[in-house]
C-alpha cells in the first residue's frame, strides 16, 4: 500500500474510527444495529431468541425523565440477550398503557409528556412484532416489559401466540420475573433495612435509571413523597411516592442486576424445556 494511503487510513481511523470497522461483524445484540443478511445468517445457524423489550414514557415527578422506561428496557435487554448468548433484541417498543383503578383514566394522564396506548393497543402491537419476527425466522420469542401496566397483556399475548405456533416448533415466552419477582426482591431488601425502596420516583426506580442514564435524573429536585406502604403509597401532587433520596447508581446497578438475573433464570428454564430448535 502507498505511503499516502496508509497515512490517508490512519487518520480516517482516528477522526472516524466507525469507518475503519465499517466491514466488521456487529458487536451489538440490537436488531437495528444489523442489516437483514446478518440476521438472516444468525437465525439460520442456530436458534436465537427474539426479545421484544417494552418500555414506556410517563411522567415520574420533576426528577426523572420521560423516558426512564426506555432507557432501562434497553439496557435490560442488552444484558438479558448478552447472558442467553444467542438472543437479538428488537427496538425497544416505547409505549405503554396507563391504566388506572377500575376502568378510570390513569392518574399520570394529567402530567405533561406522559404518552398512553390503550391496552387492546399495546397487546396488538406486540402482537405484531411477534408475528414479524416468526415471519422472519425466529423461532423463539420472548415478551417483556419494564412498565408495571401492561404485563397482564404482554402474558395474555404471549400465551395466545404460543398455542397458535408451538405445533410449528415455534416458542412464545413471557418473561414477567425481571419485574414482579424481582421488583418484590428488591421492595422486600429495602424492608429489612428499614428503607421504603418502592414507589413511583422512589429509591429503586431512581437507582435503577441512575444506573443506566445519569443525566436522567435531576438530583436536586429529589424529594420524597408518601412512604407507606414500603413506599408504594399515594401520588403527591407532582405524581411521586416513596422516597428517591439515598438513590446512587451503584444501587441501582445492584437492583438491576436482580431484574436482569430473574429475567434470565426465568427465559433459561422456558428454552431448556422447550428443547432445540428443529427445521
Amino acid at each position: 500500500m502507498p505511503l499516502f494511503a496508509i497515512r490517508l487510513l490512519a487518520t480516517v481511523s482516528i477522526l472516524f474510527p466507525g469507518v475503519a470497522a465499517a466491514n466488521a461483524e456487529p458487536a451489538s445484540v440490537f436488531l437495528e444495529d444489523m442489516t437483514t443478511s446478518e440476521v438472516r445468517a444468525r437465525v439460520g445457524s442456530g436458534c436465537p431468541v427474539g426479545i421484544i423489550f417494552n418500555g414506556g414514557g410517563e411522567a415520574t415527578g420533576p426528577a426523572l425523565a420521560l423516558g426512564k422506561h426506555i432507557f432501562r428496557a434497553r439496557a435490560y435487554g442488552e444484558a438479558l440477550a448478552q447472558a442467553i448468548g444467542d438472543a437479538m433484541v428488537a427496538p425497544i417498543q416505547p409505549f405503554a398503557p396507563n391504566e388506572g383503578d377500575n376502568g378510570e383514566p390513569s392518574p399520570f394522564e394529567r402530567f405533561a409528556g406522559t404518552i398512553s396506548v390503550s391496552p387492546a393497543v399495546f397487546a396488538s402491537l406486540n402482537e405484531e412484532i411477534a408475528r414479524s419476527l416468526i415471519g422472519g425466522g425466529f423461532k423463539r420469542i420472548a415478551l417483556l416489559g419494564d412498565h408495571g401496566d401492561g404485563q397482564i397483556q404482554l402474558k395474555e399475548v404471549a400465551a395466545r401466540l404460543d398455542a397458535e405456533f408451538s405445533s410449528k416448533g415455534i416458542r412464545v415466552f413471557y418473561i414477567g420475573d425481571g419485574y414482579s419477582k424481582a421488583r418484590k426482591e428488591i421492595e422486600d431488601e429495602g424492608v429489612a433495612i428499614g428503607r421504603p425502596a418502592g414507589g413511583h420516583g422512589g429509591l429503586w426506580d431512581t437507582a435503577e435509571t441512575l444506573a443506566v442514564r445519569p443525566e436522567a435524573v435531576r438530583m436536586d429536585k429529589l424529594a420524597p413523597g408518601d412512604i407507606s406502604n414500603g413506599g408504594n403509597g399515594d401520588l403527591n401532587a407532582e405524581g411521586v411516592a416513596g422516597d428517591p433520596r439515598p438513590a446512587t447508581a451503584e444501587i441501582g446497578k445492584r437492583f438491576g442486576s436482580i431484574r436482569v438475573q430473574a429475567a434470565t433464570d426465568q427465559l433459561r428454564a422456558y428454552l431448556e424445556a422447550a428443547g432445540p430448535c428443529a427445521g
